[in-house]
């Protein structure tokens, strides 16, 4: 019940004028000479169809029409919008619903399947045309009709992502899938929230065909030739409303694998996906009238509960993220005010340096269809790369593999080079080579020194400060950071860094440029460490200083992990590689040292030769090395690294150590809003959701902290403040502890 992003439009699908139309607000009626009548919809203000009330009632009215005048051969439904067949419930009409009581939600579930219902309770057969994105109650519309056509456009996914915002489909999705795929598939799919393929969804039996969207409407008038010959729509409608056959050894099973694999992907955290599996099983078991009750009070459910709550703020900061060009309004210039200046896009971006942070943000550029260049001065190092960058670029999220034909198409695409001079019709240069200031200051000046005066040059620092990199820049006004995340294909943020010289229009260029490869930019201001960095200090340093203390680090993880993180603190590190946390320490410690002392651990540890899954060894022993490498268990000899720093013995019961973890964080979060490193609180928890893997289900840092209460975490604090300054409450928070107030607004 999601909007998706823009998806680029696929042509072929509008239905030709005809001699009769009529328009129904977000529906236009055109029935053609043979009697077809083509419902062609353009619903909701945006640049996707969304459901919203306009258009259910549009739909009840063209029904009716329907149902009253001179019965059509044959009902096909589609999109007047190219690249968009249904994005899903308009999130102010899905806000409006949540916020009733159960039996309200549950006659808004109750309506909403009767009137999709009469898609196919006439005797004409229903095709649903899906060229572009068809998702929650867009793909239960098309599941109410009798046939399916997709188009097998790059643009066109299926899917029910209902599960991320904490809910289950709520107008049939629960009735109709499995009736069409069987109960199993119908969980997998709609409990993982994925999106498929036209071409995934006519192998699942999702859809009746897929094609090439300029012969989509000629796929669906043969199945309705075929359906008005023989009245088979009329014997499968008869065979979808009885209970599925279902044997209880088949059902015990189901229940037991597929309740196990959704414990073990959730945690418990997400009360979504079991009641998935609950109800797909229980609405097998019932006929589909009756089935219909059951997912409605499954949705009732869920719809009240704190989880699903937080997940539809997530989604709400999320689609205001992407609203969001990263500058104020009233600091905007006329120049940046033009989209001409802050949102053309990139014709000719380039990427300095192979390494691993270069090759994936050159495959990240690739994967969005973007042309791009990839300079090393290593010609070696070039040539290891490009493999890693189009099987990185290619890779295929249905089938968990590289698309070998799509890799070999993207070739085309990647340029390589070994000289900064071949740069010089870049209009976009993202320099990513080793963390060393002055390397870096010295490649800056020779990418400034080829480039046109108008092309943006960026940095993917994660560590040096904007404002001494672009000591050594005639124009620092065109210079700011672009700081991804590692793995580049699975990290969404990118943070957009401002130096004290940084224009308006820089940023905006930046931020709209990462938002084309996909990835969610957050404008912060040029600080030790930015913000991700900054948040996740506190986090690491307190997990070690309990190490220090005696408490077992499996201990310590699992309580991070029981919190909802998706890896505790010190398997964190061991990802980093304590090397590379040693180097980022020294900068943040020069900075924040007030707070939180340089460890004497990590410095201990790299001198040992841990240095995390790059050696095979760190905190935890591992089974071979690299970022897939396995625990096996903690490594014995960090004892004897750690005893010359012991501290003192500490409580280390599950809600001390998640203390412990978070609260510095939240202390953290304020200075950096009383700083305005961030321009508001929603920065910081989208950031530590996306880049940290903070609990979406708590609804980011600040959000968690609400939950908590101000005053409660002074409280929590108190026993804490044997720690010295980073444990003591900050100005904010008493003020917010004092007033009653909120972290967000």
């Amino acid at each position: 019940m999601v909007a998706s992003p823009r998806q680029p439009p696929s042509p072929g699908t509008t239905p030709p004028s005809a001699a009769k139309s009529a328009g129904r607000g977000s529906i236009v009626a055109v029935r053609d000479p043979s009697g077809i009548v083509t419902l062609e919809i353009v619903a909701g203000s945006r640049s996707q169809n969304v459901i919203d009330a306009r258009f259910l009632g549009d739909l009840r009215q063209s029904l009716d029409e329907l149902e009253a005048g001179p019965a059509p051969r044959a009902v096909l439904l589609c999109s007047g919008r190219p690249g968009s067949f249904f994005a899903g419930a308009d999130i102010d009409r899905l806000e409006t619903i949540l916020g009733a009581d159960s039996a309200a939600i549950e006659q808004a579930c109750s309506a909403g399947r009767q009137l999709y219902a009469r898609l196919s309770s006439n005797s004409w057969p229903t095709v649903a045309v899906i060229d572009g994105v068809c998702l929650g109650g867009g793909l239960e519309i098309a599941l109410a009709c009798d046939y399916r056509v997709a188009t097998s456009a790059e643009g066109t996914l299926l899917g029910f992502p209902e599960v991320k915002l904490g809910l289950l489909p709520g107008w049939g999705g629960t009735v109709w899938l499995p009736r069409l795929i069987g109960p199993g598939p119908a969980v997998e799919m709609i409990a993982a929230g994925e999106t498929m393929s036209g071409a995934a969804a006519a192998r699942l039996g999702l859809v009746d065909a897929c094609v090439p969207a300029e012969k989509a409407l000629a796929a669906a008038r043969l199945l309705v030739d075929s359906a008005t010959a023989t009245g088979v729509h009329l014997e499968q409608r008869r065979r979808r409303s009885l209970p599925i056959e279902l044997a209880p050894e088949e059902r015990e099973f189901l229940e037991a694998t597929t309740g196990a694999v959704i414990q073990g992907r959730t945690a418990g955290h997400y009360p979504a996906p079991p009641a998935i599996l609950e109800a797909v099983l229980a609405t097998s078991l019932l006929p589909a009238l009756e089935a219909g009750a059951i997912e409605g009070k499954a949705f009732a459910s869920l719809a009240r509960s704190p989880v699903a709550r937080q997940l539809v703020r997530v989604f709400r900061l999320g689609e205001k993220n992407r609203r969001d060009r990263g500058i104020e309004a009233d600091r905007v210039t006329p120049d940046a005010a033009s989209p001409d200046a802050d949102e053309r896009a990139f014709e000719r971006p380039a990427v300095v340096g192979a390494g691993i942070m270069g090759a994936g943000i050159a495959a990240a550029h690739l994967r969005a269809g973007c042309a791009v260049t990839l300079a090393d001065v290593q010609a070696e190092a070039l040539a290891r790369s490009v493999p890693e960058i189009l099987q990185e670029a290619a890779w295929d999220r249905s089938r968990r593999a590289t698309d070998q034909a799509r890799a070999v198409r993207l070739a085309g695409q990647l340029r390589t080079v070994t000289h900064t001079s071949a740069l010089a019709d870049a209009d976009l240069v993202i320099e990513s080579v080793l963390e060393r200031t002055d390397i870096k200051r010295k490649v800056l000046a020779e990418i400034e020194g080829v480039v046109g005066p108008e092309a943006i040059i960026a940095t993917n620092t994660s560590t040096n400060p904007i404002a001494k990199l672009a000591e050594t820049l005639r124009d620092p006004s065109r210079f700011c950071g672009l700081h991804f995340f590692n793995p580049v294909r699975r990290m969404m943020l990118v943070e957009v860094v401002r130096g004290p010289a940084t224009s308006d229009a820089t940023v905006a260029r930046a931020v709209a440029h990462a938002k084309r490869l996909g990835k969610c930019p957050i404008v912060v201001r040029d600080s030790p460490g930015f913000l991700v960095n900054r948040m996740l200090m506190p986090y690491l340093h307190e997990s070690v200083e309990m190490l220090r203390a005696g408490v077992d680090p499996r201990k310590i993880d699992r309580a991070a992990r029981a919190f909802g993180m998706p890896m505790g603190p010190l398997e964190l590190y061991d990802m980093i590689g304590l090397d590379t946390a040693f180097y980022a320490g020294l900068v943040l410690n020069d900075a924040y040292g007030d707070r939180i002392e340089p460890s004497p651990v990590i410095p201990a540890m790299v001198k040992s030769g841990r240095l995390g899954r790059k050696s095979g060894g760190g905190f935890y022993r591992y089974g071979g090395t690299g970022p897939r490498a396995r625990i096996e268990r903690p490594d014995d000899g960090v004892t004897a690294v750690v005893a010359p720093y012991a501290l003192p013995p500490c409580a280390s019961d599950e809600r001390t150590i998640i203390d412990r973890l978070v609260l510095p964080m939240v202390l953290e979060a304020t200075r950096v809003l009383d700083e305005g490193i961030v321009r508001d609180g929603c920065d910081v928890d989208l950031a530590v959701i996306h880049a940290l893997g903070f609990p979406p289900f708590r609804g980011g840092l600040l959000a968690w902290a609400d939950t908590i209460g101000a005053a409660e975490i002074v409280r929590r604090l108190g026993p804490l403040a044997e720690f010295g300054i980073r444990m003591r409450p900050t100005p904010r928070l008493e003020c917010l502890a004092r007033d009653g107030g909120r972290f967000t607004g």
